[in-house]
């Protein structure tokens, strides 16, 4: 028997396609707050009404432009998600709950970017607005890019459980990997709480909620492309692939 589950039809070049967009994935998001939209360091949620209003109005086409990378950063976010479904999948005797809750908490993810990408939109379209009209619609879109943490803590949390539910003995991803998703995890869930703070770490600008998530999302994006990329390698070199590697 298999060391591992075998799906038909997959190939090498779709999980290299699907790996790589993680890459894609975290530039897009870099490109949507620098240096198009000049959101680096993020806008304070102390800022003033006429602040607010000032920094839209210098940089509209700047933050149209941002945001149509972060719509893109949302879109390529689907592929990289298919992929880690699809490598989760081929872990033998996995509960499948988490390769599903994988895909659904990853989607969500991705339709939340989507939609923060259109409210952020939404404040630069008509930037002649009333100060105060922007402002309401400048929190709307901040709380929802900065916010919605929980599908991020699920997605994670469910990669984390299927690496470390696996074969010890004969790992298909190494169980460091497995617990440095639990990690990253934990690290997100701050982000829920920026409803109560308008200014110090746990403002949506903050080490906590912002800087600290921010460096670890791109670090978590760039280590599962490089494990997964690493995987497709092991099996080109191996007519009959198997979980036999030991990362450890």
């Amino acid at each position: 028997m298999s060391a591992e589950e075998r799906i038909p039809g997959l190939s090498a070049t779709g999980q290299l396609i699907g790996a790589w967009s993680g890459v894609v994935t975290i530039v897009f998001f870099g490109l949507s707050f620098w240096p198009f939209a000049q959101f680096l360091p993020p806008l304070s949620p102390s800022l003033t009404a006429a602040e607010v209003a000032f920094h839209y109005r210098q940089h509209a086409n700047g933050i149209r432009t941002g945001m149509i990378f972060m719509l893109f950063a949302g879109t390529t976010n689907l592929l990289f998600v298919a992929a880690i479904a699809v490598q989760l999948r081929r872990i033998k005797n996995v509960d499948p709950i988490w390769t599903y809750t994988q895909i659904t908490a990853g989607v969500a993810g991705s339709v939340i970017i989507v939609i923060g990408a259109m409210l952020m939109t939404a404040v630069a379209f008509r930037p002649d607005r009333s100060p105060e009209i922007l402002y309401a619609l400048f929190d709307l879109a901040w709380v929802m890019v900065v916010m919605p943490a929980a599908p991020a803590v699920l997605q994670i949390c469910a990669i984390g459980f299927a690496i470390l539910s696996g074969d010890a003995r004969k790992p298909f991803y190494p169980r460091w990997l497995g617990y440095f998703n639990l990690w990253i995890a934990i690290l997100f869930i701050p982000g829920a709480l920026i409803s109560y703070f308008k200014s110090g770490p746990f403002a949506w600008d903050g080490l906590v909620t912002f800087w600290i998530p921010a460096v670890f999302f791109g670090a978590w994006f760039l280590l599962m492309t490089i494990m997964m990329l690493r995987r497709v390698g092991i099996e080109t070199h191996h007519k009959e692939p198997s979980q036999s590697e030991n990362y450890s």
